[in-house]
């Protein structure tokens, strides 16, 4: 069989909705339709970067398909997944210079807009935004255009929009599209080229005073870095932030407005800032990102009453500077706590060790791992300690072994109770539980060390095993190591398959850590205002009560000092994390299990800039 037939639904081309874009047919040889069939498939799961490789290699083979343009474009799609923004912008460039009279032609500019964006050239976003509607002839499209254009008008450094730019598109489409972008340019107080739009389409633009919100929706305030270094992190957040925006309109049919502020990743902004919109009628603040910013912002709160809700920070005490901050990441301190609760309550252990190395983040979790055990009954048996720049081990893992096997620490020999010399090295020693904390390029020599010096224990460790270079090591070596970590991303809960689809759906790509905790910080700020008064001291009080929500990023429930005290709980099996349950700090037992461990997923693994950040 020579030819095939095959329906493709561009939904699936590009990530949108099945409504927004038309069914097309596929006419190929055989090989051109499996090899087509298998991207399409690599696209689906998620696999990007073998899609990519797959639809260049067909592109070189097949330059003379009757469907090359579907290749170029699935291409580019997914560049676009894998981040490489410059080649998916090229890739729909080629694209439309090649099929200017393509019916595709309006999604790949939209993608490009989006590549666009997510390059952070929000300019040029904004124009391939207006250029795409002008060519949009599907409702769906429209409104997705519309939200992007408002989004990347908020978002961009500098935006320059008069009545001309927006000839492409046909009215009444054309002054829907040009009064859209006006409130968007009167929330950035560009009134010169609000009023110039306004007028254009025959309205009148009257700005409220100071251009605050009004008091007929929720405001929220989004202060994060939408410039500079930490400018993608921002933008995740936003993203998550606005989808959680765009399903409580749809949810509720209640209004709800996000204003973005541009900290630059500067602590001393994010803290004016945040005095700012603490003074004026926001009803939340969502944000700042980092920890150095969350700390100046929280307490330029201290007197005030905005109710502020930080997603990515992690370091700990933030929250004890105001009464109305909130952490949603769970602080690096309770990984500490959570495995010295799992090490005496789960394990029955009663007693234990520490080796862990002398920087701020390892420090603080190994002194809070021997508080908490050592409350719980436990005997911390001995603390080691290693510097950044150790790659050797040995002295340490022997000091250990020495206390335990009660040799003298510098003796090159050991007496057993049969009265047999043996080299300490190669003589067993057992203690109960090892906790090590630390960085994955240390940790992965040193758990090896352990290992060759017959050191045996439960290994319980920090957010820096759940790495690559840990999970090569294999489970010889790493012992069904049980540790904590809020950075890897579940993706098994109600909540996030839920925004992951309007997510897909938006932006053409499945959503990363940060953009869940962008999501479940306006989901819990709507979740407050709905179950209350709106005013922010009921918004607060609602906050404050909030007890095993299962959001899209995890578990939150937020403790005495209003920071989330869920911390899920992973073990190394077969080479990959497995999430076994959730530690919850100040609950009985402190651990929740999983109900049904065999459907666990294994977890991504995003970046995290407040990690970066401390370690600097």
């Amino acid at each position: 069989m020579r030819f095939a037939r095959l329906f493709i639904v561009g939904a699936m081309l590009l990530g949108l909705a099945s409504s927004a874009f038309p069914v097309e047919t596929l006419n190929d040889s055989e090989e051109v339709m499996r090899l087509y069939a298998r991207g399409k498939g690599l696209l689906n799961d998620g696999r990007y970067l073998e899609a990519a490789q797959l639809f260049e290699e067909m592109a070189g083979r097949f330059p003379s398909s009757p469907n090359i343009d579907l290749i170029i474009l699935n291409k580019a799609k997914a560049d676009y997944n894998v981040g490489d923004f410059d080649k998916a912008i090229a890739g729909v460039s080629n694209f439309v210079t090649r099929f200017p009279s393509s019916p595709l032609r309006p999604y790949a500019v939209h993608l490009q807009a989006n590549a666009a964006y997510r390059r952070g050239r929000l300019t040029h976003a904004v124009h391939k935004y207006v250029e795409a509607y002008g060519l949009s002839q599907a409702n769906r499209l429209d409104e997705m255009i519309e939200a992007s254009l408002v989004a990347a008008i908020g978002a961009a450094r500098t935006v320059r929009l008069g009545p001309s730019d927006f000839d492409g598109a046909e009215d009444p489409k054309r002054c829907r599209l040009m009064l859209l972008a006006a409130e968007a340019l009167a929330r950035r107080n560009e009134t010169d080229q609000a009023q110039r739009l306004m007028t254009a389409c025959g309205g009148q633009f009257d700005l409220p005073s100071g251009n605050r919100p009004t008091r007929d929706h929720l405001a929220v305030g989004i202060v994060l870095p939408l410039s500079g270094e930490l400018q993608a992190f921002g933008e995740d957040i936003y993203h998550g932030a606005t989808i959680a925006a765009e399903m409580y309109r749809a949810e509720s049919g209640r209004k709800i407005k996000l204003e973005t502020f541009d900290t630059k990743g500067d602590p001393v902004d994010a803290g004016r800032i945040v005095r700012e919109l603490s003074q004026s009628p926001y009803d939340v603040i969502v944000g700042p990102l980092t920890s150095d910013e969350a700390a100046v912002a929280s307490a330029t709160l201290a007197c005030g009453d905005a109710p502020m809700i930080a997603p990515a920070a992690t370091q700990a005490g933030l929250t004890r500077l105001s009464e109305s901050s909130f952490q949603l990441s769970p602080n690096i301190e309770l990984q500490g706590v959570v495995m010295a609760e799992y090490a005496a309550n789960v394990l029955m252990a009663d007693s234990a060790a520490i080796i862990t190395p002398t920087g701020s983040e390892q420090l603080r979790m190994a002194r809070a791992f021997a508080v908490r055990f050592e409350q719980l009954g436990g005997t911390l048996v001995a603390t080691e300690y290693y510097r950044s720049r150790d790659r050797d081990f040995g002295t340490y893992i022997r000091d250990l072994k020495a206390l335990l096997i009660g040799a003298e620490r510098d003796s090159v020999y050991y007496i057993n109770p049969d009265g047999d010399t043996i080299e300490p090295d190669v003589v067993p020693a057992h203690i109960e539980c090892l906790f090590m904390p630390g960085e994955p390029g240390q940790l992965s020599q040193l758990i090896q060390q352990v290992h060759f010096y017959n050191l045996t224990a439960v290994y319980l460790g920090s957010d820096g095993w759940g790495d690559e270079a840990i999970y090569k090591l294999g489970d010889r070596i790493t012992k069904g190591a049980v540790f904590p970590s809020p950075f890897l991303q579940q993706r098994s809960s109600e909540e996030y398959a839920r925004f992951a689809a309007e997510y897909d759906s938006r932006y053409a790509e499945q959503p990363r850590r940060l953009a869940a905790l962008g999501y479940d910080a306006v989901r819990l700020a709507t979740r407050a205002a709905a179950a209350g008064t709106g005013r922010r001291a009921d918004l607060i009080r609602e906050l404050s009560n909030v007890s095993g929500y299962a959001g899209a990023a995890g578990l939150v429930t937020f403790g005495e000092y209003r920071e989330n005290v869920s911390m899920p709980v992973y073990r190394l099996e077969s080479g990959r994390p497995i999430f076994i349950g959730t530690g919850v700090v100040g609950i009985e037992g402190g651990f929740i299990p999983t109900e049904t461990p065999e459907r666990s997923e294994t977890p991504d693994m995003p970046v995290s800039p407040d990690s970066t950040e401390d370690d600097q």
